[in-house]
């Protein structure tokens, strides 16, 4: 028969003999008062001793028991800071990102492959959803969102990134006699779009073919215009030939550098207040993990690496 006493009796033993209660033991276990009682007795005759005496209205340790408890309580302990330890790093290697969609699918998974080469053991969760800058989402480490961001914020931990030139890009293979005819693509939800973006321009200034296509949408008053409430979905329908899309310029570029979409060449591009941002929340703050994604992500839009604190979780 095996000398080693299984763990789960040595757990119900120490907390007994802690709170000097099988009911407290039991309760803090999560099991029943019968099966700390029955593991202390089978603790018991493994040894072959008596560790606790029973009392009418209580328990104390004998002093076997007590010098067997001094031990274990030790081991108990450790064991549980190494747990406990494990569970720390798990949780301080993964990332919690919520990330504007049309900016995940077109910037964000594109970039991610070289940071999982360099840091295989960080693990990063995505999420979308709708939000206004600088407020963060239930557990996020960081946000990608688009929006105004003030000299406050940027002053904080949100950090505005570059590249927030506005433009018309249609699909590359239309000719112009196509594009005049072509309806205007609406993104839902941004602030300034088509109307700010003409309102900038000098429409004497535009391409013949561009100034014919909103010359069509005022005479029909844009009933055939697309609206959508994503950019990805708009460039998926410029790249079919349906309409003209208004790019940003960090979201179309590899769609422009892989020849899907083209940009009017005498169209100008406008630089709007508005910009792709990332925010990093107090928890994200806290995390070696998230610190190396931001200064990653930060690093690829042509900005400079934060400095990293002293003293992280998960360093």
């Amino acid at each position: 028969m095996s000398k080693q006493a299984p763990l789960t009796w040595l757990r119900s033993f120490e907390a007994a003999a802690r709170n000097a209660s099988f009911t407290q033991a039991a309760m803090e276990l999560n099991i029943t008062q019968a099966a700390v009682s029955k593991q202390i007795k089978g603790l018991e005759t493994q040894l072959n001793c008596q560790l606790f005496k029973r009392h009418a209205h209580g328990l104390s340790l004998t002093e076997q028991g007590r010098r067997y408890w001094l031990d274990t309580r030790d081991l108990v302990r450790q064991l549980d800071s190494v747990t406990n330890q494990f569970f720390a790093r798990q949780v301080s290697n993964r990332v919690n990102l919520r990330c504007n969609i049309s900016y995940s699918s077109l910037v964000l998974c594109p970039q991610l492959a070289e940071f999982r080469r360099m840091h295989p053991d960080i693990s990063i969760e995505i999420s979308h959803d709708i939000w206004e800058p600088g407020v963060s989402s239930h557990n996020a480490h960081l946000v990608i969102g688009y929006g105004m961001v003030d000299k406050k914020q940027e002053k904080s931990s949100t950090v505005r990134f570059l590249d927030n030139q506005l433009f018309p890009v249609v699909a590359s293979h239309l000719s112009d006699e196509a594009i005049s005819q072509l309806p205007l693509i609406h993104v839902s939800g941004y602030y300034r779009e088509w109307d700010w973006w003409l309102e900038q321009a000098a429409e004497s200034e535009l391409p013949s073919a561009l100034v014919d296509a909103i010359a069509s949408q005022r005479r029909n008053k844009g009933k055939q215009d697309w609206s959508v409430d994503n950019s990805l979905i708009a460039y998926q329908l410029a790249k079919q030939g349906l309409g003209i899309a208004l790019g940003r310029q960090l979201l179309v570029k590899d769609l422009l550098a892989d020849g899907s979409l083209r940009q009017f060449a005498a169209a100008p591009a406008i630089v709007g207040p508005e910009g792709f941002y990332i925010y990093r929340s107090e928890l994200g703050e806290q995390y070696r993990a998230s610190l190396l994604l931001f200064d990653y992500l930060t690093g690829q839009a042509g900005l400079p690496a934060d400095n990293e604190p002293q003293e992280l979780q998960g360093a």
